[in-house]
């Protein structure tokens, strides 16, 4: 049996059950339109006592929720603009007998050898670098699991 095949069938069963099910249905929104209504007429006073009832509180709520959202809003701005003012070109290198090693370098590295090792690099969500000038190696740790080493 070939798709278009296939569709056609599901498409006849569909139909079959479709109208079958059609006297079910209608049966049952007539039975159920007597107690909808009846529920409905029940109900309307006590939804509308609750709304009554709640209407001064949503009231406070949507003032101060209000309030909160622009204190947040002046707080997040303050301290964006504390960070931006104080940020700075950061660099760390490490110097050892005749050696001098950028940090930033040695990271690069680790996730290259990690990487060359059959992992992606979205793959890598912490990394911790251990620099150890006794062995000229660096040493990591990529998500708490997988190790490596590289030379410098």
């Amino acid at each position: 049996m070939d798709r278009k095949q296939a569709e056609d069938k599901i498409k006849e069963l569909a139909k079959e059950v479709t109208e079958a099910a059609e006297p079910v249905i209608r049966d049952l929104k007539t039975k159920a339109e007597p107690v909808y209504g009846e529920v409905k007429t029940k109900a309307e006073p006590v939804i509308k006592k609750v709304k009554e009832t709640a209407a001064p509180a949503a009231e406070v709520v949507r003032k101060r929720s209000q309030k909160a959202t622009k204190v947040a809003k002046a707080v997040g701005q303050d301290i964006t603009l504390r960070a931006a003012k104080h940020r700075c070109k950061e660099e760390v290198f490490v110097q050892y007998n005749s050696h001098e090693l950028r940090t930033t370098d040695i990271i690069e590295k680790a996730k290259k050898d990690f990487v060359s090792r059959g992992h992606n690099i979205t793959d890598i969500k912490e990394i911790q670098v251990y620099i150890k000038p006794s062995d000229n190696a660096a040493y990591y740790v990529v998500n708490h699991s997988e190790t490596g080493r590289v030379g410098f």
